[in-house]
C-alpha cells in the first residue's frame, strides 16, 4: 500500500472518511504491509469490543521528551486539532491520533529509535472497523492500493519453556533483584518493587501473522503494533490505563498472579487461591488505592464500581479491579495518563524509591514497554494501555519484556516463574510461527 501526496494547504488538514462496503480492506490488519515500508504504521484492536484501528504514515507528527512531555501531547493535540477539516456522511466515526510514550521521561536508546522517546502522530491513513462497518479516513493523501490478500489466519500457540531459552546468568540476575527489592521492602524503605527482564531470540516474526495469533488467542487484551522500516514494538496487553468515553474516565487496578490450568476444577482452584491469597490481596489493594489517590489528586471523585475479580487469560490470571469517575471539563486525557502513569503495578511503590533501585540494578532500558500507548479521537474519546506482554523486534531478532511484583512474602524463584508465564504471552507464538514456517 503507497500513499500520495496531494497539492493541498500545509496549513490545514483535509480529511476524508468514506466506508468500506466489503473485500479484505474492511479487516485494518490487511493494510499492515508484508514487506519493509518506510512509513509508520500503527495497530490496535480490542476483539471483544469489536473494534480495530490502523494508522498509516504521518500527515502531523510531533516528537516529545522530558517532564513536560504529557503537557506538550496535549498542547500539541489541540493544535493540530484545530487545523483539521472533516468531511464525512452521518455515523461516521471521528478520526484517531496515535499516541506512545517511553516509561522513563528521558530514556533514549538506540534500540528505540525509530518510535523516539514519545510520539504523537495523525496518520495520513486510517482505516477503522467499528462492529461490521469500516471506515477508511484520508488526510492531504489518496490511496494508490488497497490490499488484496486477506490478513493470514492464526497460528495456534506452542507450549514453550522460557527458562530453556534464557541465559542462566540472566536467571540468576532476576532473583537477585528480587532479592534487592525483598531487602529493601524489609528495611521499611520500599512497600512494592517491579523488577523486570527481557529475554532476546533469534527469531523476527511475520507481524501480519503474529498479530493474527495473538488477536486471537487474547480477544479481551488491546493487541497493539507500531512498525516502519523493518522494526516493530508489537504486544497483547490487558492492562487499562485510562479511557474516555461520554465523559466518564474508566482505568482499573491489575496485579496479583497465578497460573492457569486445563483442568476446570484445578484451574477455579488456583482462582480461589489467588482471591484469598493474603500477600496477592496486599499487593492488588496497594495499587488499588493509589490509583484512586492519584485520581482524587486531580480533583475526579474516583471509585470503585465491582468487587475485585479475576481476569483469566491464556496460561495466566490476574486480581482485576475496575475504577470509574466522571471526567471534569478542565481534565483532559493526558491529564490522567500523567498523574497514572506510572501506576504501582509496574513500578512500585513509593515511586521514587523504586524508581531508584530499577534505574541502578535493571540491566536494559525499557524504552517503550510498560509505557503508556493508545489512541484518541478529535472528539475527547480515547483509550491508554500499559504496554506489557510485549516485544521489540528488529533486525536481529526480538527481544521480549515482563516484570512482577514484589512485596513482603514475595519469593525470588517464585517471582522468575511469574516472569516466565507473562513472556509465554508472546513467546509462545512466535516459536509456534517459526514451527509453521518450517513445517510449510
Amino acid at each position: 500500500m503507497a500513499l500520495a501526496d496531494e497539492n493541498e494547504s500545509i496549513n490545514r488538514l483535509s480529511v476524508k472518511t468514506a466506508r468500506i462496503l466489503s473485500g479484505s480492506a474492511t479487516d485494518p490488519l490487511s493494510w499492515l504491509p508484508t514487506p519493509s515500508s518506510n512509513d509508520l504504521y500503527w495497530f490496535w484492536e480490542i476483539p471483544e469490543e469489536e473494534t480495530s484501528w490502523i494508522g498509516i504514515g504521518e500527515a502531523a507528527s510531533v516528537s516529545l521528551n522530558g517532564p513536560g512531555r504529557f503537557r506538550d501531547a496535549n498542547e500539541n493535540f489541540e493544535k493540530i486539532k484545530k487545523l483539521i477539516d472533516w468531511q464525512a456522511p452521518p455515523g461516521a466515526p471521528p478520526p484517531r491520533f496515535a499516541v506512545g510514550f517511553s516509561f522513563d521521561e528521558n530514556s533514549k536508546h538506540d534500540d528505540w529509535d525509530f518510535l523516539d522517546n514519545s510520539r504523537l502522530v495523525f496518520p495520513k491513513v486510517q482505516i477503522l472497523k467499528i462492529g461490521k462497518d469500516t471506515w477508511l479516513t484520508s488526510t492531504n493523501a489518496s490511496l494508490e492500493e488497497a490490499p488484496l490478500l486477506p490478513s493470514p489466519n492464526p497460528v495456534q500457540p506452542k507450549n514453550t519453556e522460557p527458562k530453556l531459552i534464557a541465559n542462566g546468568k540472566d536467571r540468576q540476575h532476576y532473583k537477585s533483584l528480587v532479592t534487592t527489592a525483598l531487602k529493601e521492602i524489609q528495611n521499611g524503605d520500599l512497600e512494592k518493587a517491579v523488577p523486570c527482564r527481557s529475554l532476546f531470540i533469534d527469531r523476527k516474526p511475520m507481524l501480519q501473522k503474529l498479530l493474527s495469533s495473538l488477536r486471537n488467542s487474547y480477544p479481551g487484551c488491546a493487541t497493539f503494533c507500531v512498525y516502519k522500516d523493518g522494526k516493530a514494538f508489537v504486544g497483547s496487553t490487558p492492562e487499562r490505563l485510562a479511557s474516555t468515553k461520554d465523559k466518564k474516565l474508566y482505568t482499573a487496578a491489575l496485579a496479583g498472579s497465578a497460573p492457569r490450568a486445563s483442568d476446570d476444577a484445578l484451574d477455579s482452584a488456583l482462582s480461589q487461591g489467588l482471591l484469598t491469597s493474603p500477600k496477592e490481596r496486599n499487593e492488588h489493594v496497594l495499587v488499588v488505592e493509589e490509583i484512586i489517590r492519584r485520581l482524587n489528586s486531580l480533583g475526579l471523585e474516583a471509585e470503585v464500581t465491582h468487587d475485585t475479580a479475576i481476569m483469566k487469560l491464556n496460561g495466566i490470571q490476574h486480581l482485576y479491579t475496575p475504577i470509574h469517575s466522571q471526567l471534569n471539563p478542565k481534565i483532559n486525557l493526558f491529564d490522567v495518563v500523567e498523574a497514572l502513569h506510572p501506576t504501582p503495578a509496574v513500578s512500585g511503590h513509593p515511586l521514587k524509591r523504586a524508581n531508584e533501585l530499577r534505574l541502578k540494578y535493571e540491566s536494559f532500558d525499557r524504552g517503550w514497554f510498560a509505557g503508556p500507548i493508545g489512541w484518541l479521537d478529535i472528539s475527547g474519546s480515547g483509550e491508554f494501555r500499559v504496554a506489557l506482554r510485549s516485544g521489540l523486534i528488529n533486525r536481529e531478532g526480538t527481544t521480549l519484556f515482563a516484570g512482577a511484583g514484589v512485596v513482603n512474602g514475595s519469593d525470588p524463584e517464585r517471582e522468575l516463574i511469574e516472569t516466565d508465564m507473562k513472556l509465554k504471552a508472546m513467546l509462545d507464538h512466535i516459536m509456534a510461527q517459526v514451527e509453521d514456517e518450517a513445517d510449510g
